[in-house]
């Protein structure tokens, strides 16, 4: 074989594998499927329910704020750095389990964000009820929870804890 054949072949090959990657990435998309959000280093942690996912979070994670991790006021961490660092402050705790009843238990929620007991805090709101993820409690009857000023949906929320780690009050 000679030397224009073999890049005749290897254009070819690269031809073909270009797309190949086109028809997966198109695949993808269609399924509603975002590998940027399939984060491979949290395994399967046994969730079936959402106080599984709660009750996890809220027993596994210990609050640390903001200015350890970062000098930003504000930093949104993915669900990947809240499991690694088993640390986070109240929006990571709603990231991380908003992030794992996404993935084992099927349900997109909300993150919630507003005034709680006089300051900023954030909370979930998943499949018609309002949780605290710090204590996996339910909190629908607390009327410091059921009016929040800000509620993101899954895809918002893991957005901006993926690619902007930007806060709502950053903007």
């Amino acid at each position: 074989m000679n030397e224009d054949n073999r890049i005749g072949l290897l254009a070819l090959a690269f031809i073909v594998l270009a797309v190949a990657v086109c028809i997966i990435v198109f695949a993808l998309d269609g399924c509603k499927i975002d590998p940027i959000w399939d984060f491979d280093e949290i395994p399967e942690l046994g969730i079936q329910t959402v106080q599984d996912a709660m009750s996890w979070v809220a027993h596994e994670i210990r609050y640390v704020s903001d200015d350890i991790h970062y000098p930003a006021d504000e930093y949104w961490q993915s669900p990947a750095q809240t499991y690694v660092w088993r640390s986070g402050d109240c929006e990571d705790y709603c990231i991380l389990a908003l992030y794992l009843i996404h993935r084992d238990v099927g349900i997109d929620g909300k993150m919630c964000v507003g005034m709680c007991y006089g300051g900023m805090h954030g909370w979930v709101y998943v499949d018609g009820h309002f949780w605290e993820p710090q204590t996996a409690r339910m909190v629908d009857n607390n009327p410091e929870y059921t009016s929040p000023a800000v509620m993101l949906d899954y895809a918002e929320v893991m957005e901006r804890a993926t690619t902007t780690h930007k806060a709502i009050a950053d903007e």
